[in-house]
């Protein structure tokens, strides 16, 4: 898939994806500072979790994002993203089980956060090795 292969039809929906997303993170970054701001300071409390929890729900929003983004693609582009977050969520598990191993003979636990950084590492990964391959074509 290059440049010229895309239709305008397909470069309004990621024109509105891109716009559903960015309003997502920017309610989420501003959501996050303000948690992190007052929960900080507070003892462990049911209302401190409450407060910590809520980034989820401009997170949430991201979510609703993406999923309007694969309702609105054509078959093609849905299947190659498909198949990306199918090999990323491959790697991903590949690295975590191994991983697992090493966590058995005394090295660190990782967060949550790790195990997405690489999904989401791998996934950037491997649309960038499917784009210059098909442009070699």
């Amino acid at each position: 898939m290059n440049e010229a292969t895309y239709s305008k039809r397909d470069k309004e929906i990621a024109k509105k994806y891109r716009k559903e997303l960015s309003l997502s993170f920017v309610l989420y970054v501003i959501v996050l500072l303000v948690s992190i701001t007052y929960a900080k300071p507070m003892a462990d409390s049911l209302l401190r979790t409450l407060i910590v929890m809520t980034p989820v729900i401009p997170a949430f929003g991201a979510l609703w994002a993406i999923v309007r983004n694969f309702k609105r693609m054509d078959d093609y582009v849905r299947v190659w993203l498909l198949e990306v977050v199918a090999i990323s969520g491959a790697i991903t598990a590949f690295f975590s089980f191994s991983y697992g191993f090493l966590e058995g003979i005394g090295f660190p636990k990782l967060s949550g956060f790790v195990t997405y950084g690489i999904f989401m590492g791998s996934w950037c990964l491997i649309i960038g090795i499917r784009k210059i391959l098909e442009r070699e074509k």
